[in-house]
């Protein structure tokens, strides 16, 4: 891995996971009647930001659509157990907007019989803490395939100038 690569990971398991993990670990358990529901999108804006360096972004004024190609993009090659447009529509989108979701789709937490993405067994739900470890081995398999691939590299290095939150931007 090259330095920038570096850079991304650490900033991927350390900024990225811990603020939805420590948000995860504060909501976790219903007190107040809380839910993981911020967790779930931040976990959502984690898939964002990787989309962003495998599609090769240059600019955070992405053409019309793009951002919506990118996201799901990287959703069906790294995280195929769940259906793009769901994940996209329902937890990007609604979740992150209007703290609401549509369709079939349920969230729940502590529950990990219940998850079925896809919904195989009938109704699609998505239990939180699977959803966190699939993404976790998604990000895994991105960084495991950005060492080897030419193509990332190229989108990689596109997207690396725009910086992260505790940086400048050139």
């Amino acid at each position: 891995m090259t330095t920038q690569q570096d850079t991304v990971r650490r900033k991927y398991e350390t900024w990225i996971l811990g603020s939805i993990k420590q948000t995860y670990e504060a909501t976790k358990n219903l007190e107040g009647d809380s839910t993981p529901l911020a967790a779930f999108i931040l976990v959502s804006c984690a898939i964002d930001f990787l989309a962003g360096f495998m599609c090769g972004i240059t600019s955070f004024q992405p053409g019309r659509g793009e951002s919506s190609r990118n996201y799901k993009a990287f959703v069906t090659k790294y995280l195929p157990q769940y259906d793009a447009d769901d994940v996209y529509s329902n937890i990007r989108c609604r979740l992150a907007h209007n703290y609401t979701i549509g369709g079939n789709v349920g969230l729940t937490h502590l529950q990990p019989q219940l998850h079925d993405p896809k919904g195989n067994r009938g109704q699609k739900v998505i239990n939180f803490e699977d959803f966190l470890s699939d993404f976790q081995a998604a990000a895994d398999r991105y960084f495991d395939d950005l060492s080897s691939d030419d193509g990332l590299k190229t989108a990689f290095r596109n997207r690396f100038p725009l910086g992260f939150a505790d940086t400048a931007q050139p």
